[in-house]
C-alpha cells in the first residue's frame, strides 16, 4: 500500500470539524424558546446534516491508522507519537477548558476527568478515541489476519460485525449498566461516564475506515462509480432523520435507518471531498483547517462562548438563526487560525498536537507560509 497523501481525507477531516462546530452552535441555538418556525427549520436541517461528525472522525481514524501502519509498525514510535501529539495536548486542553469554564472543582479529580472525557462536555470524544489508540496495535494484528483470509470469510466477518453493532447500539444502556455494576460497587457519575464513552458503542465507523484502508483503491473506485446510487439512498434518509429530529407527526426512531443514514452520510461526504480534492484553492483552504482540527476541536467551545457573548452583549445580535450561522462560520475559521498561530511557539506540539511550524518549514519560510495560510 502506497503512503501517498490522501487529499480527500484532508477535506473530509476539515468537514468533520466544521460539522462539530455546527452541532455546538446552530444545534444548540435551534432549541431557543423564542425561535421562529422558519429559523428553527433551517437550524435543525443544518444540525441533522452535521450530526454525523463523530462517525466521520472515527471513520477517518480507522482509515488513517491502517493506511499508515498496515505495512510497517513500530510499537515504540507509535506510542511515543500518541503520547506527544495526542495525550499531552489533551491533558493541556482539559486543564484550559476547566479553568476557562470555571469548573475548578474538577481539578480535584483531574485524572478521572481525563479518563471519562469530562473536563468539558465535548471532550468525551477524546476520552473515547484515546482508548482506541491504546489498543490499536491489537486491532491492527487482527485486521491484518482477517485481511489475509479468504474474501468470503472477510465478507462474513464484516456482515457479522455490522449485525453485532446493531444489537450493541440497541442495548447500549443495558451494556453500560451491566459493565458499570461489574467494575464499580457504587459507581459515581464520573465512573458511569467513563463506561458510557467506550469505543465499543461506536466501533462500526472505525471498522468501516479500516476496511476502506485495506482495500483503498478498489473500494474508492466502487464508491465513486456508484455515487449516484449513494446520493439517491442518502437523500430520503436525510429527510427521515430531519423529520424525526423536528418530531414531525411523531415519527419514530428506527435504528437500522439511523445507522444506514450515518453510513450513507460518511460515503456522501467522502465523495464530495474527493471531488473538491482536485480544486486547488478549496483543497488548500480545507487542508489548513484539517491540519489544525485536532487542537481546534478541543478549543472550539471556548471560541464559541467568546463569539456568542460578544455578539449578544456588544452587537445585540439576538436572532437565533443569525447568531447560530455567525458563530458557526467564525468559530470554524478562527479556531484553526488561533491554533496555527500557537504553532509558531517553541514546543507548541504539546498544545497543538502538530509539529511546530519552525520544525516543519525552517525559519526562512515562516513569514511567507504564515501569510499564505492566513
Amino acid at each position: 500500500m502506497s503512503n501517498e497523501r490522501l487529499k480527500e481525507i484532508d477535506i473530509l477531516r476539515a468537514t468533520a470539524f466544521i460539522f462539530v462546530v455546527a452541532q455546538h452552535t446552530v444545534g444548540g441555538l435551534s432549541n431557543n424558546k423564542n425561535i421562529s418556525v422558519l429559523d428553527y427549520s433551517i437550524l435543525k436541517f443544518i444540525y441533522v446534516i452535521a450530526q454525523t461528525a463523530v462517525p466521520i472522525f472515527l471513520f477517518i481514524s480507522g482509515l488513517s491508522l491502517l493506511y499508515v501502519y498496515s505495512e510497517k509498525f513500530d510499537w515504540k514510535k507509535y506510542y511515543i507519537k500518541r503520547i506527544k501529539y495526542v495525550l499531552i495536548p489533551y491533558i493541556v486542553w482539559s486543564a484550559i477548558n476547566i479553568y476557562k469554564l470555571k469548573d475548578m472543582q474538577k481539578f480535584q479529580s483531574f485524572l478521572m476527568q481525563l479518563v471519562s472525557g469530562n473536563a468539558a462536555f465535548h471532550l468525551w470524544y477524546m476520552g473515547m478515541i484515546l482508548r482506541l489508540y491504546l489498543i490499536f496495535p491489537i486491532i491492527l494484528l487482527i485486521a491484518k489476519k482477517v485481511h489475509a483470509s479468504n474474501i468470503k470469510i472477510r465478507i462474513i466477518i464484516f456482515i457479522g460485525l455490522t449485525i453485532l453493532y446493531y444489537y450493541v447500539s440497541k442495548y447500549t444502556n443495558v451494556i453500560e449498566n451491566s459493565v458499570t455494576s461489574f467494575l464499580f460497587k457504587s459507581p459515581d457519575e464520573l465512573q458511569r461516564k467513563a463506561v458510557s464513552i467506550s469505543p465499543v458503542f461506536w466501533y462500526l465507523y472505525f471498522v468501516l475506515g479500516m476496511y476502506l484502508a485495506l482495500n483503498y483503491e478498489y473500494i474508492k473506485d466502487k464508491v465513486l462509480k456508484n455515487k449516484n446510487i449513494i446520493f439517491a439512498v442518502y437523500l430520503p434518509l436525510l429527510v427521515y432523520a430531519y423529520l424525526h429530529e423536528v418530531k414531525y407527526n411523531n415519527i419514530q426512531f428506527i435504528r437500522p435507518l439511523w445507522i444506514l443514514y450515518v453510513v450513507a452520510s460518511i460515503l456522501v461526504f467522502y465523495i464530495i471531498s474527493d471531488i473538491f480534492a482536485n480544486k486547488l484553492k478549496i483543497y488548500i483552504f480545507m487542508r489548513y483547517i484539517s491540519d489544525y482540527s485536532f487542537a481546534a476541536y478541543m478549543a472550539h467551545v471556548l471560541v464559541i462562548i467568546y463569539i456568542i457573548n460578544h455578539a449578544t452583549w456588544y452587537y445585540h445580535i439576538k436572532n437565533p438563526l443569525a447568531l447560530g450561522l455567525l458563530s458557526w462560520i467564525i468559530t470554524s475559521l478562527a479556531t484553526p487560525i488561533l491554533i496555527s498561530i500557537l504553532a509558531f511557539v517553541p514546543y507548541s506540539q504539546f498544545i497543538t498536537g502538530a509539529k511546530n511550524i519552525k520544525m516543519r518549514l525552517g525559519s526562512k519560510n515562516l513569514y511567507r507560509r504564515f501569510i499564505t495560510w492566513i
